[in-house]
């Protein structure tokens, strides 16, 4: 084995790969970066849709954790206090935590009000959806090992 470098493997097309040989300094420096973008866990998205309703130009998406805060006597659509909300033009679906990075990130059941709005500003009563989010892998294993059997 040569010390003084190491043979890097870099992918440069859909099939093609390259080996380019960096220096041990570089390689020991960027090592880190290597690893976090190859041992990143994987956090399935979840996407939130609803049917298209032909009077509307936009739609208002709202979460919380309080249902109570969705029903009719308490909800005040963006003023709601406890509530987040998101203005959803020319779609009926919201990819998150991509496409609305202030959605909670805490692990919970969730509650999301769906309103239609018409060119005037009206808002229909909300469509209510809930279920469970989690944005958090959990912590890989602390111990592990291989065997001869």
């Amino acid at each position: 084995m040569n010390v003084s470098g190491v043979t890097q493997l870099l992918h440069v097309g859909p099939i093609q790969f390259v080996r380019r040989r960096v220096s041990r300094e570089w390689f020991n420096k960027n090592i880190w970066l290597r690893r976090w973008v190859e041992m990143a866990p994987l956090i399935h998205k979840r996407r939130i849709w609803w049917a298209s309703v032909p009077e509307a130009s936009s739609y208002g998406v709202y979460v919380t954790k309080d249902r109570a805060l969705l029903e009719p006597d308490h909800f005040s659509w963006e003023t709601t206090p406890g509530i987040i909300s998101k203005l959803v033009i020319g779609k009926t679906e919201l990819i998150v935590p991509d496409e609305w990075p202030e959605f909670p990130t805490e692990p919970g059941i969730y509650h999301i009000g769906i309103t239609s709005r018409d060119d005037l500003g009206n808002q229909s009563d909300p469509f209510l959806l809930s279920g469970p989010f989690k944005f958090l892998a959990p912590p890989a294993p602390s111990r592990g090992g291989i065997d001869y059997l």
